[in-house]
This record gives C-alpha cells, sequence and structure tokens, in this order.
C-alpha cells in the first residue's frame, strides 16, 4: 500500500470553512493513491474510482463539522480511510443485494436465467427504483420487500417489527419479486 502522507491542519482548516476551494484538487493528489492501495488490498473486486468519488463527496459534506485534533481523536488519514472503508462495505451490501434479488428473479422465472451483464444489473437497479417509487404498491409492503429483499433481515423479525405474520411477510416478497422480474424483463427485451 502506498505511504500516507501527513496532513497539513491549515489544508483541513482551509477546506472545512471553504468547501469550493481549490485545494480539494491538492487533498485529492495527495490521498488518491493511498486510497487505490487501500482499496487494491482489502476490497480488490470493488471499482476503485468510484470509491475514492463518493468517499471526497462524503468527506466535503462532513468536513465542516470535523475538528482536527491527532492529538486526542487520531490521525486525519485514519479518518479519511474510515470513510473510504464503510464506502466499500456498503458498496459490497448493495453487490450482495443484488445478487440475492436476481437469484429470486431466477427463482421465479428459471427457463429465462438473469445474467450478470453489467447492463442487465443496471436494469435491475432501474426495476428496483421503480418497484420502490410504485405509488399503486402499498406502502407497507413496499417497507416490507425492501427489508427483506434487499436489506436481507430475517422475516420473523420484519414481521415483529411490522406487526404481520410471517406468512404474510413471505407473500409480500413473493408478490413483489414477481412484480420485479416482469419490471425486469420488460427493460431488457
Amino acid at each position: 500500500m502506498a505511504a500516507i502522507p501527513v496532513t497539513s491542519v491549515s489544508l483541513i482548516r482551509t477546506l472545512a470553512d471553504n468547501p469550493q476551494s481549490a485545494r480539494w484538487a491538492e487533498l485529492y493528489r495527495l490521498y488518491e493513491e493511498p486510497m487505490r492501495g487501500f482499496l487494491q488490498q482489502r476490497f480488490p473486486s470493488l471499482e476503485a474510482d468510484d470509491l475514492i468519488q463518493e468517499t471526497m463527496a462524503a468527506l466535503a459534506k462532513r468536513l465542516p463539522d470535523y475538528r482536527y485534533t491527532p492529538d486526542a481523536k487520531g490521525h486525519f488519514r485514519n479518518y479519511l480511510m474510515g470513510i473510504l472503508k464503510h464506502k466499500a462495505m456498503d458498496a459490497l451490501a448493495k453487490r450482495t443485494r443484488e445478487a440475492a434479488v436476481r437469484e429470486d428473479i431466477r427463482s421465479q422465472s428459471p427457463e429465462r436465467p438473469v445474467e450478470d451483464d453489467s447492463w442487465k444489473s443496471a436494469a435491475l437497479e432501474v426495476a428496483i427504483a421503480q418497484l420502490l417509487a410504485d405509488e399503486s404498491v402499498n406502502p407497507l409492503h413496499r417497507t416490507v420487500f425492501r427489508h427483506v429483499a434487499l436489506m436481507h433481515e430475517r422475516p420473523e423479525d420484519v414481521a415483529a417489527r411490522f406487526g404481520i405474520s410471517r406468512a404474510n411477510v413471505d407473500q409480500i416478497k413473493k408478490r413483489l419479486v414477481s412484480r420485479l422480474s416482469a419490471l425486469v424483463s420488460s427493460l431488457v427485451d
């Protein structure tokens, strides 16, 4: 992994006080290689450019509230790498959720498997967004589906949280996975 630079207190203060500062490019140049090395070492299957960009965007939002005190809270690089690690974990979780939904769709229509092509993954993303935005779907059903199918929470826990039966949770998931499968099919045909 690339050596992580020492962070200038004045750089952090400038960026915190002025989010439009041209010094963002300086911070990016300092940390781009170490962040890329961190991702290649710990998360080699993830797209580094996207995660680095997401990390910098998250940092821009958080930096005005961040107080750089290396003696009390640790080094800035640890803070930045913590944001990067969370972005990588979120990306892995999203990939896992998508794979589970694809598998559910496959089980609904085994004669027409969904391939892992990137454009079909994109179609799945669009279909999920359409399903969750569809006002004709009962809001409770959308929420239950999100928790069970996309967040992979245990059906028993979801049933208890929303005061419905486990069988009802399973039925909602099955019905919306079927609807999602139809949406994906309409997008990829």
